[in-house]
Parts: structure tokens; sequence; C-alpha cells
């Protein structure tokens, strides 16, 4: 599948999908996901770090997590292709986890594919190998391998089911570290796709740790909680990627020196398929139509010469450039100037991120390339928040055990470090009524009524 507009499509799933990782599934309601959570007051372990989410340096050994990966897949036709086995793992993935407690096939299930997904996650180097690929393909890379991560991770979410349910914490906590592994080794992909699904295997990773705490006898897990990665996608790799999907021909409009109309021809012909496969398109907005139009416009070609001049580009070395050359150029660069306005936001608080940080509306080809980031940055802050929704429940677990089992008032009563909510940079909405607390988040802006961004917690102490 072509990368560039896989993104669009994947971004939905990731949105959507594996918003609701406890099981049952979870109905929305008034566009909100309300998660009952009844737990044991437990303190957080001793020693502070007993319990990891990710595997630990000491357990590592030399190697490449993903071919290993990859390796959990031979000779498992059955496993993950047959529909008799699927139809199972649909029906686990779903069932209650009292009626998985006897279920004797979930034993060990996975068997090799397991085994070695155990292994691969305790290797120490993580290269996808695809950078240059990406270089030669540009919009064009193929990414065949996605698909399997993400039915290698439902794989061993139903194992952790089975291990939870049989109150087996150890070898749970065990499995969720090489699921966390598994989702984690896409921060190092490339691109932006990889990066969301990531983020959706770190769902499916963190509806895990959602059933485990409500067992009678899980440990607390406060502190492998606040361990982990935050954010857990950072998308420093993914927002470099973005810059690789223009490939090497496209470099002759950085600079302004004559190039023939032949080979301009040749790269609009090319922007022409790219744009085309975008949802939606029409072959009178193509990018070629558009340009060809702009160049026979004298005040066009005029105010985007002033723009290149902005950019450095030489007035005199403008003036040798046909009028075509000058437009598409134009845009190129752009392009480029908008690409950095949107990545430029990466790393900063979302707090801070404009709330109408949005793809820029003006017409051309370039910019229809441009990735739908504040959904990118949307997706990376719902993990976070769910991480940290977590987190702060288990304060509450950790509150509870060293007060009576009593619920605490507020969350400033919790003398633990609580993470902030990472949409609004403060602590999360908490209230107590009726011997329950309310936990919850706050959605992103134009996101309020969506169940996916409006996690609640009703947490009950169990007696």
């Amino acid at each position: 599948m072509r990368c560039r507009w896989f993104l669009f499509a994947l971004l939905l799933v990731t949105l959507t999908a594996f918003v609701v990782s406890a099981q049952p599934p979870i109905q929305p309601k008034d566009g909100k996901y309300i998660v009952p959570l009844t737990v044991e007051p437990v303190a957080p372990a001793r020693p502070s770090l007993k319990y990891t989410l990710l595997p630990e340096l000491r357990e590592r050994q030399v190697g490449n997590q993903i071919p290993a990966f990859y390796k959990c897949f031979f000779e498992q036709n059955y496993l993950f292709h047959n529909k008799e086995s699927t139809d199972k793992q649909a029906k686990w993935m779903e069932a209650p986890l009292a009626d998985l407690a006897k279920e004797k096939e979930l034993i060990g299930y996975g068997g090799f594919a397991v085994k070695h997904a155990n292994y691969a996650a305790r290797l120490d180097t993580v290269d996808w190998q695809i950078t240059q690929q990406a270089k030669t393909d540009g919009v064009g890379l193929l990414l065949p391998d996605i698909q399997q991560m993400r039915m290698l991770a439902a794989v061993l979410k139903i194992r952790i089911r089975g291990e939870i349910a049989r109150g087996e914490f150890d070898n749970a906590i065990h499995s969720l570290q090489t699921l966390f592994a598994l989702a984690h080794t896409f921060n190092d992909h490339p691109t932006l796709i990889g990066h969301l699904v990531g983020m959706a295997l770190a769902s499916i990773a963190l509806g895990g740790v959602e059933e485990f705490i409500q067992q009678p006898g899980a440990p607390n897990l406060f502190w492998a909680l606040t361990d982990l990665p935050s954010p857990f996608i950072d998308l420093r790799k993914g927002r470099e990627g973005e810059k690789l999907f223009l490939t090497k021909e496209y470099d002759v409009l950085r600079k302004a020196a004559p190039v023939t109309e032949t080979d301009l021809n040749a790269l609009l012909k090319n922007l022409d398929g790219m744009v085309g496969d975008e949802p939606n398109a029409k072959e009178e907005n193509a990018p070629s139509v558009w340009y060809k139009k702009q160049a026979k416009d004298k005040e066009a070609v005029a105010a985007a010469i002033e723009r290149l001049k902005g950019f450095g580009h030489k007035p005199d070395d403008l003036a040798k450039l046909p009028p075509l050359q000058v437009i598409v150029m134009d845009d190129f660069t752009q392009y480029q100037a908008d690409l950095d306005d949107f990545l430029k936001w990466t790393n900063v608080p979302f707090w801070q991120v404009p709330a109408d940080l949005a793809k820029p509306k003006r017409p051309g080809g370039f910019g229809l390339l441009l990735p739908q980031y504040t959904k990118v940055l949307q997706a990376k802050i719902r993990i976070q928040q769910h991480a940290a929704l977590l987190t702060t429940a288990e304060g509450v677990r950790a509150f509870a055990a060293e007060n009576g089992g009593k619920l605490p008032a507020t969350l400033d009563a919790i003398k633990l470090p609580l993470p902030a909510d990472p949409v609004t940079g403060k602590l999360f909405v908490y209230e107590v009524k009726d011997g329950q607390a309310v936990l919850r988040g706050t959605a992103p802006p134009g996101r309020e009524k969506e169940p996916s961004f409006n996690r609640v917690y009703e947490i009950t102490i169990r007696k």
C-alpha cells in the first residue's frame, strides 16, 4: 500500500479503533466512554521498579528487534490467518475475563509466535532499515509489514488476558512488556504512518493494564506507568520522514536554475499522479492544470517572484526562469515552509499548540501533500492522556491503601508525583460522590463530543 494516501485512512482507524481496550467492549454514552474501575487499595510495589512495562537493560541481548519480530510469523499461518483461529481471537478479545480463567487453550497461547516475540522485545536495537527506501520511493513507499504487527499485537493481548484472568500477574507483566516493546519499535519508524500504528498498539497494551489493575491481588503499577516514555511515541523520526516523501528529482526546485520544459513537465506529471491518489481528487484540480493557468497570469508570476526573493533567491537568477517554473518553484517553496510550520509544534506541550493549527487552504499541488498534522498530534496526546489517567488511578489506589480504603477527596491529597493532563498541563478533573471517584481528562479543542477523546473512569474501592 502506498504510504501517503494510506495515512488518511489510518488516521481514521487509529482515532477510532482500540480506544475502548477494556473488555467486553464499552459503548459510548453522551459522547463519553465511561469505564468502571473497581480496584483494591494497594500501595506501589517495593522495590519501586519491581515491575516495569518495558524490558530492562539487564534482560536485553545484542540484536535488531525488527527482523526478530518478523520471525514470529514463520510457519504460523493457522494462528494468524485461519478463520477458525481468528474467530476464536475475536471471541476471546471480547469475552469477560471470568470466562477466560478456565479456557485451557489460552494457557501458553500463541506458542512459538509469542515465545519469539518475547525474545525480539528483549533485543537492544531497533532499525527498520527503510530510510534509504523512503528516500528512493517517496510517497510510493510500500509498508506491507504494518498489518502483520497489528495481528501479532492481537495475539499478545489475548495471551495477556488469559494470564490476567488466571491471576498470573508476573506472567502478564512479562507479556505486557513484550507488547509495549512491540508498540515502541514504531517510535523509530521513519513515517507518521508507523507512528500511528505504534499508538494503536500502545492503546491495546494500555487496555491490558486497565484490566490488570482491577483484578483481586493485582500489584499497583504506579511507578511502572510513570516510568513509561512520555509521550510514548514522540513523532521525531516520522516528522523527519515527512521530508523524504518528495524524491530527489524535486531538488531542482530548490534553486533558481533553469529546468528544461521536458523535465519540468515530467515532474508535474508525477505530482499529478501523487495528488490524483488522494481521496476525492478531480482531474480539473490537477496541479499541472492550476500551475499553467497561474503561469499565464502576470500578477501571479510577479507575486511568486516576490515571495521567492523573500526566501533568499536572487532577482537576476529568477529573471532567467520561465513563468511556469517560477510558479512551480514558488508553490514548492511555500510547501516546504508550510510543512515546517506544522512540524515545529511536534515537541511543544500540547496546551501551547494553536487550536487552529490546520492544513493551509490554498490552491496548488504541493500543498495537497501536507499531512493532517493536527490529527496526528491529537492521536499522540490521546495515548499520553490514557497512560496518565491510568497512572493517576493507581495513585488513587495508593492513597486508599494508606487511608483505610478511603478515596482521596482531591488529587492534591495524593502524595505521589501525579502526571498532568497533557491536554491542559493541569491535574485531571476529579470528584468524589456517593463513595465513587470520577476521573477524567479534557478533550482537545474540536473533539469535545467524540468518545475516543473522552475517557472517564468511575473508581470504586473494593471492600
